[in-house]
């Protein structure tokens, strides 16, 4: 959203005194940028908010930045929240980059987080990929999506238990460890395998007559066709297996576009075991 630059500046100028001290008012530029962009950072997510208390268009400039910093605040809680009840059932599967955005990157932002001076700054990489896009956000918010998507990966993945889900991922990359791929999306793929020809998952590895039956399930010929079968399966799969759970399904549907291209792939070189795992 565009602000007046003119509106925000007493509230920046109030924000730099407090940054700065009561006794040194004067800041650098870069500091001064800094803060204006907590400000907007704190508007945005005023004018974000779905509550309908937060979103009265009737009260000051003021009031905005400081109900939309109070919910910057919240989240940055929340967030907290979010992790610790992660942390509790949080099963990285021996992949390095997984554990280390988590378990490490997450505890950082954390204790490092300033929610009233920079609440902008996202402070870590999230380096382990998401199927969700989070370019669009920053700071608390870029986290707290990133989290949610995580909670959902291992919703999706402890169903399956943790001996299965190193297995798919040791046929998929013996050095699995080491590599820097969404193991949600590894693992989505093999289930769809078996999905599809309804072949139990405790019945682990395709026979070439299998193969076979899954090439004709995917129409080579129109990759919009092999999506929508593909969120038909997610659907069945989610529908089945874990309660008809409507988040679950939308994050899992987000890597529908990509499977159905690296399926199409796979299938077209004649490799079919690169998806369809175990």
């Amino acid at each position: 959203m565009d602000y007046k630059v003119e509106k925000l500046l007493p509230i920046v100028s109030k924000l730099a005194r407090k940054y700065a001290g009561c006794e040194n008012t004067s800041i650098s530029y870069e500091k001064a940028q800094m803060l204006m962009e907590a400000v907007i950072y704190c508007m945005d997510e005023y004018w974000n908010s779905s509550s309908a208390m937060i979103s009265r268009r009737d009260i000051s400039v003021e009031e905005q930045y400081t109900l939309g910093s109070k919910l910057v605040m919240e989240k940055a809680g929340h967030v907290r929240k979010m992790f610790n009840e992660l942390s509790e059932t949080f099963d990285d599967y021996g992949v390095k980059c997984l554990y280390d955005t988590v378990q490490r990157g997450i505890p950082e932002f954390l204790k490092w987080y300033d929610a009233k001076f920079c609440p902008q700054d996202t402070i870590m990489t999230l380096d382990y990929p998401v199927a969700v896009d989070l370019s669009p956000y920053r700071g608390v918010d870029a986290v707290h999506y990133y989290l949610r998507a995580i909670s959902m990966e291992q919703q999706f993945l402890s169903r399956f238990g943790g001996d299965y889900v190193r297995a798919v991922l040791q046929k998929y990359n013996s050095g699995y460890g080491d590599m820097y791929e969404n193991v949600c999306e590894i693992l989505l793929g093999n289930a769809l395998g078996h999905m599809i020809i309804q072949k139990p998952f405790h019945e682990m590895g395709f026979e070439e007559e299998e193969y076979v039956t899954l090439s004709k399930r995917f129409p080579e010929d129109s990759v919009s066709g092999m999506e929508d079968g593909i969120r038909h399966a997610i659907q069945d799969m989610v529908r089945q297996f874990y309660r008809n759970d409507e988040q679950l399904l939308e994050y899992l549907c987000c890597s529908a576009g990509n499977l159905a291209a690296r399926i199409g792939m796979a299938l077209r070189s004649g490799r079919p075991d690169i998806i369809f795992l175990l």
